[in-house]
C-alpha cells in the first residue's frame, strides 16, 4: 500500500490587505487621469501622484507574489526576486515575537535567516506546520 503524502500548502498575504492595496492603487491611478484633464495642476502635484502610483504597485507586485509553501521535503519562499528552497532539517529554530501591531516570526536556518508576520493568513499554522515538520519542540 503506497503512503499518501499531503499536498503542499501555500501561504500568503491576506487577501483583505491585497485588495485593499489594489484598491488604492487603482484610487490614485484615477487622481492622476483627473489631475491630465485638470489644467491647473502643477508638476509636483503629478509627481506626487506618480509617486504613490509607484509605491502602490510596488506593494501590490510584492504582496502578490510573496509565498510561503510547506511541501514533503521542505518550506519554498517566493519573493519578488528569490525563490529559495529549505529543507526542514537545515531549520535550528523558530522565534515568535507578539506586538501590538502584529506577531513576527524569525525563522533560523543552517544557511541564514528569514521572518514572516501575522499579514500572512493563517500565520499561525504556517509556524506550526514548521515546527512540526523541523522537529523542533514549541516553546
Amino acid at each position: 500500500m503506497e503512503r499518501s503524502t499531503p499536498a503542499p500548502e501555500t501561504f500568503r498575504t491576506r487577501m483583505l490587505l491585497r485588495a485593499l492595496v489594489l484598491a488604492a492603487d487603482a484610487l490614485w491611478i484615477a487622481i492622476f487621469c483627473m489631475l491630465l484633464q485638470y489644467r491647473g495642476a502643477s508638476g509636483s502635484t503629478f509627481c506626487s501622484a506618480a509617486f504613490f502610483i509607484l509605491l502602490f504597485s510596488t506593494c501590490a507586485w510584492f504582496y502578490g507574489r510573496l509565498a510561503y509553501t510547506v511541501g514533503e521535503r521542505g518550506l519554498t519562499v517566493r519573493t519578488i526576486g528569490v525563490e529559495r528552497h529549505i529543507a526542514f532539517s537545515e531549520i535550528l529554530g523558530v522565534d515568535v515575537h507578539p506586538s501590538l501591531v502584529g506577531t513576527s516570526y524569525a525563522v533560523r536556518t543552517r544557511r541564514g535567516a528569514f521572518q514572516f508576520t501575522s499579514m500572512l493568513a493563517d500565520h499561525e499554522r504556517l509556524c506550526r506546520l514548521i515546527v512540526t515538520a523541523a522537529g523542533l519542540s514549541a516553546e
